[in-house]
């Protein structure tokens, strides 16, 4: 094996997937290539031009060449959307854009997934099925359908062909991470980059979903949170069969009902809450799109692909330091608190003083999600390193926090078991 290829660790099998996967790899390549000339004039220009504006322009051409990629790279868009401690804020900004980049595919393009998962009579498990998708993501859509019994379901089905792409793509991003590492040397790209493969790994085998629904259903949650019901015979690694949910997506509904967005966005900011400082498990994709406002006012969560699992010292740990920054756990050293919570690069004093620089100000009822983000872009800038079990977190949080803040809610920060019921 040839020096080069020994330094970035490919071998016969990691070649034949670049191969495979080469129009994505040097489209990857190009874009690196046209990044690296706008960095490079920036250096040369000084203060001519304003950082900002290249992160803008350089988040722009990356967010395009994950659109044009498409399956693997637009969850990879996804996963760095949500990710300030990564990336700056121009970049977040331009790959939020791919969040519902998705196009339906046909649905007898599904035939072979339905038969290689339930057999070649797929169809006797259904009454009728819609050929129509109900929702479609960047690895699999939903398609709603009936039992033979008249009971409705929403079958969640795989695409083709996206798990061989995930394995040329993972080739691809593992060089790419190597090649591109010596450049950020203050972040560990090449173990974020194995986070978003493990994630998507998970993500695309569906019996990880089941086995996370049934976990999440079985905990206590407040009585206006809901989990659609499994239909476990008739799940597999490809296809996901849940209770039909009747209602209306939450920002739907909010936008028809913003009289109601208080009450609603306090019932899902609370169990999100609870799911972090009590149970130690929280769904970790609080995309719009994953809540549905039921007639009675519930709000029932969707997609348990993604996971977030805290131990218990972790709980713990968390909870002290949430509460801390909301101001629930009295005469407290917030910076002690982010020490004990496993933050590095910075002692006590430091922490304290970056998160009052940015709290101070902009911790408030409405501003959660754009407080989190900016404290965690000051970290970032800080080169304090952040524990990847608490990105998890914040990334739950900032979003949570942004539906707040959209619709202008003051909430009560009161602990879950206060305003439980």
């Amino acid at each position: 094996m040839s020096s080069w290829r020994q330094n970035l660790g490919l071998g016969g099998r990691a070649l034949s997937g670049l191969f495979a996967g080469r129009t994505r790899y040097l489209r990857a390549l190009a874009v690196l290539a046209e990044l690296a000339r706008l960095y490079g004039r920036h250096q040369w220009r000084g203060e001519d031009e304003s950082i900002a504006v290249v992160h803008r322009q350089a988040g722009d051409k990356l967010a395009a060449l994950c659109r044009r990629n498409g399956a693997t790279w637009i969850k990879a868009a996804q996963f760095f959307s949500c990710r300030p401690d990564v990336l700056p804020r121009e970049y977040i900004e331009a790959l939020q854009t791919l969040q519902n980049e998705a196009r339906p595919v046909p649905f007898e393009s599904l035939h072979p997934v339905l038969r290689a998962s339930l057999g070649p009579d797929w169809r006797r498990h259904f009454a009728d099925i819609d050929p129509d998708p109900i929702a479609t993501a960047s690895i699999a859509q939903v398609h709603q359908a009936r039992l033979p019994d008249g009971t409705p379901v929403a079958v969640k089905i795989r695409l083709p062909g996206v798990r061989r792409l995930f394995d040329q793509d993972a080739r691809i991003f593992r060089l790419l991470a190597r090649m591109t590492a010596p450049l950020v040397r203050e972040l560990d790209l090449e173990q974020v980059t194995e986070q978003l493969l493990e994630l998507t790994r998970e993500e695309l085998d569906f019996s990880n979903e089941a086995d996370n629904l049934e976990r999440f259903a079985r905990l206590d949650h407040p009585q206006r949170i809901r989990v659609p019901e499994l239909y476990r015979e008739l799940s597999t690694d490809a296809v996901l069969v849940t209770g039909w949910v009747e209602g209306e997506r939450l920002r739907d509904y909010l936008d028809a009902h913003p009289d109601e967005a208080a009450d609603l966005l306090g019932v899902l900011f609370t169990s999100y809450l609870q799911q972090v400082t009590r149970f130690g498990l929280y769904q970790a994709d609080p995309h719009p799109g994953n809540f549905i406002v039921g007639p009675d006012g519930a709000i029932t969560i969707l997609d348990f692909g993604a996971i977030g699992r805290l131990t218990p010292e972790e709980v713990k740990r968390y909870s002290r330091l949430l509460y801390g920054l909301m101001g629930f756990e009295g005469d407290v050293d917030i910076g002690e608190l982010f020490v004990q919570a496993g933050f590095r690069g910075g002692d006590a004093d430091t922490l304290r003083e970056l998160a009052m620089y940015v709290l101070s100000d902009r911790m408030n009822r409405a501003a959660l999600g754009e407080s989190m983000t900016d404290l965690i872009e000051k970290f970032r800038e800080n080169r304090v390193e952040i524990p990847d079990s608490y990105i998890g977190i914040a990334r739950v949080l900032i979003t949570v926090g942004g539906f707040l803040m959209n619709y202008d809610v003051a909430f009560d920060w009161r602990p879950p078991e206060q305003r439980l019921s």
